[in-house]
């Protein structure tokens, strides 16, 4: 058995390693044949319970490799004499993967050479994930503001082609009907299409200030007694029946009154969409308080949403509507999350429940 080398006793002493067991991060010291001379205790927790008495090169002992890890840098550090790091992404024993930052520090004996080389392994995968996430959002964000400025653009063409198509429609006035009426049809079309995407720009834009808020405090069951007078002509000609259910006093929350209506408007629009005027519809709205939050519900007696399409219903621009944009669910939902709350739904045959929770203003909670 060769015998141990004097230096590589010292780093064993207890005072020394009591140091080493300090630290959290794990450390590991190698010699330049890959084995582990010693470490701390965070090290030893990766490695099997016999490593001392039966040892083995770092590589199989942490990484059940047959040869040199691809991303080791123990051989530069050991020829070069300088440190390095590297970071690598590894499926660790908790089953998920991790990016581990690896520090390469050369230890050197007393004729100068390096004899050894302390290898530390910190766990960096929450500000890798942070560091990719902040560069899609601004990647996203950049995206936006070009989106909105061709939003912009987009509208102003559109309302040209309005203008050019009630010229045509009054040039062919005066033409006998068999041509007059062809050339009106294909106007009508048009204008069909433009008003569409004339609407979805104006939503578009909406989506972009939804989370610019004006806040301020908000009776819940007032607004929504205002959004149910708005839309009362309608859902009398629909013949749908509404009820509203109050808590048993008025929950308040801070929020954006404007913003707030847009998204129940367009809630109980979509449960009058579902419901299409079918005999015996139903529209129940209900507020209750929660902890310390008001929650809302919106339900209906529709057909339901398709299973194969819940997952998607907030996506943006997914619409099962021939004349939907796609963009009001997405709207609600941006709208809901910007004042800190929840929106969620449960759907099947028998009909659709939106539930929205929203934070109770710190003078209404409970």
């Amino acid at each position: 058995m060769e015998k141990e080398k004097p230096a590589t006793a010292a780093w064993r002493q207890p005072r020394l390693q009591a140091v080493l067991d300090s630290i959290e991060e794990p450390l590991w010291l190698i010699d330049q044949r890959f084995q582990v001379a010693t470490c701390n205790r965070a090290a030893a927790a990766r490695l099997p319970d016999d490593w001392r008495r039966d040892g083995g090169p770092c590589y199989r002992l942490l990484f059940a490799q047959h040869g040199v890890c691809p991303f080791c840098g123990l051989q530069e550090v050991f020829r070069r004499g300088e440190g390095r790091q590297t970071n690598v992404s590894l499926l660790d024993r908790d089953g998920r993967n991790h990016v581990y930052e690896l520090s390469f520090c050369p230890v050197r004996e007393e004729a100068g050479t390096v004899g050894w080389c302390l290898v530390r392994f910190r766990d960096i995968s929450e500000n890798a994930g942070l560091f990719a996430e902040i560069s899609r959002l601004k990647s996203l964000a950049a995206m936006g503001r070009y989106a909105s400025e061709l939003t912009h653009e987009i509208r102003n063409p559109l309302n040209s082609i309005e203008i050019q198509m009630t010229l045509l429609q009054r040039l062919v006035a005066d033409l006998p009907p068999a041509v007059r009426e062809p050339v009106n049809g294909i106007v009508e079309v048009v204008r069909q299409e433009n008003r569409r995407l004339n609407s979805l720009a104006g939503e578009f834009l909406q989506v972009k200030k939804a989370r610019e808020l004006v806040i301020s405090p908000v009776a819940v069951d007032d607004l929504l007694r205002q959004i149910l007078e708005l839309v009362a002509d309608e859902l009398a000609a629909s013949r749908i029946e509404v009820e509203l259910v109050t808590a048993d006093r008025q929950l308040t929350v801070r929020g954006d009154r404007d913003k707030l209506h847009q998204a129940f408007l367009n809630l109980v629009k979509n449960s009058l969409e579902a419901l299409g005027g079918r005999e015996g519809g139903r529209l129940r709205v209900g507020i209750a308080a929660g902890e310390g939050e008001a929650v809302i519900t919106f339900a209906d007696n529709g057909p339901g949403i398709p299973y194969g399409d819940q997952p998607k219903i907030f996506n943006l621009f997914y619409t099962t509507k021939s004349s939907g944009t796609g963009i009001g669910l997405y709207l609600c939902r941006d709208i809901i999350e910007a004042h800190g709350g929840t929106i969620s739904f449960v759907s099947d045959g028998e009909g659709t429940t939106f539930t929205v929770k929203l934070p109770l203003s710190t003078a209404a909670a409970p």
